[in-house]
């Protein structure tokens, strides 16, 4: 039996599709035809969906804890920001401190010379629930 001699598959998806189906379509052509109008609207609420908000983005655009002065205090600025992902796959960023940044992010927060970073990193969980994370300096 070849391809097109196989029966109809039946529709097991959502309403919304089956509703979007009417006209013989597949799943990909409505996306690809929604996605090249600008208007994608997919619920991406369900928890099979956590996986994309648990992506986080940590922008650090400068760390820096060094020593100042004659007395040997300690000075730490910076400037960072955390992305994340909200309910439907919306971005924002919003500022964050070196106290709530994983220590990937900043191995140490010592006082010294040489502490500074400037760079950005990447968590997410996968849908297992396993921990990733890359870290690109620049």
């Amino acid at each position: 039996m070849d391809i097109s001699e196989r029966a109809p598959l039946q529709s097991t998806g959502p309403k919304i599709w089956e509703a979007s189906n009417q006209n013989g379509q597949t799943l990909g052509q409505v996306i690809l035809a929604q996605v090249a109008e600008g208007s994608a609207d997919i619920d991406i609420s369900g928890l099979e969906f956590d996986f994309v908000r648990s992506i986080r983005v940590w922008d650090v655009r400068y760390y820096s804890h060094r020593e100042r002065g004659r007395d040997d205090d300690c000075s730490e600025s910076y400037n960072m920001r955390l992305g994340t992902y909200g309910t439907q796959g919306e971005f924002g960023w919003q500022r964050t401190t070196p106290a709530a940044v994983p220590q990937w992010v900043l191995p140490s927060r010592r006082c010294s010379s040489s502490n500074w970073r400037r760079g950005v990193g990447v968590e997410w969980e996968d849908h297992e629930g396993n921990h990733g994370y890359e870290w690109v300096a620049y």
